[in-house]
This record gives structure tokens, C-alpha cells and sequence, in this order.
């Protein structure tokens, strides 16, 4: 399968997305690609860009979508001493951080690390185990999609 990575190429998430692409076998390319993944967003991307692959496009957002849509979610599970947090990645559509769920995972917070660290720590691992489950999933034909429920979503503004 043919990925196109989105993001800033240079940030850790994305290279250790990237990394694993390669590493369960899938190729990384510029265009023509089957699938694309955005591991680290932060900017909203055009209509054209999410339907150019074949099967769509993977975000991924560090909360419980529904719950926590926007660009500090993190931050917010901080400030509100929530928890847990979760590794959800969905599909993208035409609103910010609605599409259907592909993969979610439940974390734990450790109030013993800066949010930074907790992201770094326990955040982009899960990123990665529920991205590899996205990947193996589309590569035999699977698409899941489990559509949010608006009752229980949330949008906090971004947080500098």
C-alpha cells in the first residue's frame, strides 16, 4: 500500500509514523497515494487534499473524540484534571475533528509529567500501536468507521 504522510516532517510524530510505515511494509510517497495519514496537524487541510487518496484520510487527535475536538486538547485534559485522555484516529471530512473513528485507544494521564512529556511518554506510543491497527485493517480491505456521536462532543479553543 502507498501512504502519503502528512505534517511537519521534522516533528517526532511524524517520523516515527513514517518509520513505521516502512517498518510494516507499506511505501511512503508524495502523490498517488492509496492512503493518507496526518499524525501531527496543525493546520486544517483542503477538501482536495483529504479526498486525493484512494481510501481516504487518517488524522489522528490526542483525545476520546467526540469528546475533546481542537487544537489543545491535551492541555484542556491538563487544566480540567481529567483522567484519562485517548489515541483516536478518524477519518477526515469537511468539519474539524468530526469524521468517523477508525482506531481509539483509552491512556491513562500521569500528572507526575508535564503535558509535553505525558504526549511524548504515553501519547505518541499509542499513536502508534492504534495507527499500525488503522494500517493492517485498510491493507486487507477493512475500513472502520464508527461515527461520533454529536451529543457527547466537545470543542475547546487552542490554548498557547
Amino acid at each position: 500500500m502507498k501512504i502519503k504522510v502528512l505534517g511537519d516532517n521534522y516533528a517526532p510524530a511524524v517520523q516515527q509514523a513514517r518509520e513505521l510505515v516502512r517498518r510494516v511494509g507499506h511505501k511512503t510517497v508524495d502523490s498517488g497515494a492509496d492512503l493518507a495519514i496526518a499524525p501531527l496537524l496543525t493546520q486544517k487541510i483542503s477538501a482536495e487534499e483529504i479526498k486525493e487518496p484512494l481510501f481516504g484520510t487518517l488524522i489522528f487527535h490526542p483525545s476520546p473524540l467526540p469528546y475533546g475536538r481542537g487544537a489543545s486538547a491535551i492541555k484542556w485534559a491538563y487544566r480540567r484534571k481529567e483522567p484519562i485522555t485517548a489515541a483516536t484516529w478518524f477519518w477526515a471530512n469537511e468539519r474539524l475533528d468530526a469524521g468517523d473513528i477508525c482506531e481509539q485507544e483509552v491512556i491513562k494521564i500521569d500528572y507526575d509529567l508535564t503535558p509535553r512529556e505525558f504526549y511524548e511518554k504515553h501519547v505518541i506510543p499509542a499513536m502508534l500501536r492504534t495507527l499500525e491497527r488503522c494500517l493492517n485493517a485498510v491493507s486487507i480491505g477493512f475500513q472502520r468507521k464508527i461515527k461520533q456521536v454529536e451529543n457527547y462532543a466537545s470543542y475547546d479553543g487552542k490554548i498557547e
